[in-house]
């Protein structure tokens, strides 16, 4: 027996109306999160997290998780690019204001973007320091294989992934702040 296609309508509205409220507050514990390490340390952690999941990695990247430097041809036609510091080029969240530099900002930071997987999936990544520590954003860019063209979101589950192995105890924190249902020890 097959359902009407409203009633599968409704339980796919259903289902996103539940995850939506989950990463709404997942995106709220993750905004706030401030690493009391050095910034190095913590792009450090990025980069092997990246390099973990088979992202290529450009110049002194790859050097610093021990992947293989790029071949010549694939320098020149990968959109990987070595961490740099803000200002040569705006990522998505710089322009959208969640990170990076206003006027008078005196935030340090720095971006990194790697090459496709095989799955033409890649990240670019935006970290900062400011007074409260420092922070790693993920942007996940995912090319369309017929039209070609980029969708990028944020992707909290790597941003929580790199906490988990960066903080273990705020990352356990933040992940049950953000299930659905009553909290331990809420009235």
């Amino acid at each position: 027996m097959s359902r009407p296609p409203w009633v599968t309508a409704c339980l796919l509205a259903a289902v996103a109306g539940c995850a939506a409220p989950r990463a709404e507050r997942l995106q709220a514990q993750l905004d706030e999160l401030r690493y009391a390490r050095p910034l190095d340390e913590v792009w450090l952690g990025a980069r092997r997290l990246l390099a973990d999941q088979g992202y290529p990695l450009a110049g002194e990247d790859a050097k610093a998780v021990g992947q293989p430097e790029m071949a010549s041809g694939d320098r020149i036609l990968s959109p990987a690019k070595a961490t740099h510091p803000y200002g040569e080029e705006v990522g998505l969240l710089q322009r959208l204001g969640v990170v990076g530099g206003k006027a008078g900002d005196s935030r340090i930071g720095r971006s990194l973007d790697t090459g496709w997987r095989r799955t033409r999936d890649r990240y670019h990544l935006d970290g900062f320091e400011d007074g409260r520590g420092c922070r790693v954003v993920f942007t996940r860019v995912v090319e369309d294989p017929t039209e070609h063209r980029e969708q990028r979101s944020r992707d909290l589950d790597m941003e929580l992934t790199l906490a988990r192995r960066l903080d273990p105890e705020a990352a356990a924190r933040m992940a049950d702040a953000a299930q659905p249902g009553p909290r331990p020890g809420a009235p």
